[in-house]
Parts: structure tokens; sequence; C-alpha cells
């Protein structure tokens, strides 16, 4: 299993989206990339991509996707930068099921999801050193995903 380029992750599930014809904004993708990389913790015992999440007040965000996706490009999932992602086959699949699952969902929606009690995200932001942008702990991470089906 590679370790994606945060970013990489971002543009594939934006570029798979926009081929099945769903619309994704910047909180959905923020969410499904919190799934994703909770799905490989869990499953793998190790994260898709290189970066983790950080407690926003609207649930868990990765930074640099925040920063660097450009939300109003159309890419194509054959798109050369994607090249790598889109030859592993295990990867697509289920980034495919957590498009179809998931995205079906409002943002609003995948918000008050990531905020629930027990969450994640909701542990971290109960710890005695809790401060917004605190990294949410793998363990949190992959206990909770440990029990979700995508």
């Amino acid at each position: 299993m590679r370790n994606y380029d945060s970013v990489t992750v971002a543009n594939y599930l934006l570029a798979l989206a926009y081929k099945k014809g769903i619309v994704l904004n910047v909180t959905k993708v923020q969410k499904l990339l919190f799934i994703a990389y909770g799905y490989f913790l869990a499953r793998y015992n190790q994260p898709l991509f290189n970066e983790p999440p950080k407690a926003w007040p609207y649930g868990p965000v990765f930074p640099k996707t925040r920063k660097q996706v450009n939300y109003s490009k159309i890419i194509d999932v054959d798109d050369p930068s994607l090249k790598e992602i889109a030859a592993d086959q295990e990867v697509t699949e289920a980034l495919n099921r957590i498009i179809d699952k998931y995205s079906k969902f409002s943002a609003t929606q995948l918000s008050e999801w990531s905020h629930m009690p027990g969450s994640p995200w909701d542990k971290a932001t109960k710890e005695a050193t809790f401060t917004w942008n605190y990294p949410i702990p793998d363990e949190y991470i992959q206990e909770y995903f440990s029990n979700i089906e995508i």
C-alpha cells in the first residue's frame, strides 16, 4: 500500500465525483477524506495519505488540502497527476465505495456525523491540552473506523 499525498487523494475524489455527476464542496471533500483516512488506518494499520486530520470547529480537516485543492477546477480521473492513484485498484475501489455511500449526505449531515459523541473529533476536543488545529490521534480514528464498513 502506498502513502499518497493528501492533495492527490482529494483531487481524485473530486474527479471521481465529477465523473459520477456528483458535486462536492469543500466540507464534503474534507469529510470524505476523513472517511478514507480512517478506513485505511483501521483496515491496514496505516493511513492512505500523508497528512493527519486536525480538529477544527466544523470537524476533522486536512489543512494542506483545504489550502491547496482548487475546488472549481474540473479534473478528469485520467489526468496524469492522478495516474499513480488511478492505477491502484484497491484504493480506487475503496474511494468509489466512499463516494457512492457518503456523497449522498449533505455537508451539514457529514459535519454532524463527525461531531457525534464518541467520534474521534469529539474525543480529541475533550483532551486537556486541546486547542483548535489539534491533531486527532490515529488511535481514536483507528478504533472508531474499525466498526464502520464502507
